[in-house]
């Protein structure tokens, strides 16, 4: 699996594609819903750090939405796309989530957890089997153990990771994850994002299939979503993020 996920990291950098993204919850008996159409790209930040995954927002609820800054698109063409204009479309388009802004609602988010460069920070153990999709997968569970934590609100409160990963045995090739995270205080059931994969023949590589999402609204109440793929392009780029003073 660590191997598989370091070439899968070089390989998706490349990848963009269409995101459908429905987020919804019931409060006090009235739904409340947003559709998002977006452009997602999977890129690395300088000195292979980590990926970032982030959405370019088209439209909200149908009506077009056009985020300050460059486009993805225009981003990658650029002779030296640099990690401050990516993050302000990340950051921009996470505004346009249900409940609380965020960016770690993007399908390279758990691969990011469970990467080789962050095994120390986790226990991992065997957890049985169980088919996927036909497909015989060995079922790895982790949880977080090392401090201060991967992932920290701004206000600098730890959200632990936990969750478990389904694996093709014979390949490394990983076919599902969820990414459960949540406060160390809390006793509730955890928010998280829980992500499919399905081969992709052109692209001869697995993509995202769905992300489905638990979150938080606020500091209580929760929503949910679920986000759908399709037309995966590759760009002609190593979509690699280099700082823009280089």
């Amino acid at each position: 699996m660590a191997a598989y996920l370091t070439s899968y990291e070089r390989d998706i950098s490349t990848v963009v594609a269409d995101e459908r993204f429905e987020q919804k919850y019931y409060g006090g008996g009235v739904p409340v819903a947003v559709l998002l159409e977006s452009e997602v790209a999977f890129m690395r930040l300088p000195g292979d750090a980590e990926w970032l995954g982030f959405r370019d927002v088209k439209k909200s609820n149908y009506k077009p939405v056009r985020l300050p800054g460059p486009t993805i698109a225009e981003l990658l063409t650029l002779p030296a796309p640099d990690m401050t204009k990516a993050v302000a479309i990340a950051n921009a388009g996470a505004v346009h989530n249900l409940g609380l802004p965020r960016t770690i609602n993007t399908p390279t988010t758990p691969l990011h957890i469970i990467h080789p460069r962050n095994r120390p920070a986790h226990r991992f153990e065997l957890d049985g089997e169980e088919s996927v999709r036909g497909r015989r997968t060995t079922v790895i569970g982790f949880v977080e153990t090392r401090r201060p934590a991967l992932v920290r609100e701004p206000n600098g409160e730890s959200l632990v990771s936990s969750g478990r990963i389904w694996v093709e045995a014979r390949t490394g090739v990983v076919w599902r994850v969820q990414w459960n995270y949540d406060r160390e205080s809390s006793r509730g059931r955890p928010p998280h994002v829980r992500v499919e994969f399905e081969p992709h023949a052109e692209l001869q590589m697995m993509v995202p299939r769905e992300l489905r999402e638990s979150f938080y609204l606020a500091r209580t109440g929760r929503g949910e979503g679920r986000a759908t793929y399709r037309n995966f392009r590759r760009f002609g780029t190593s979509a690699r993020i280099v700082p823009q003073s280089q």
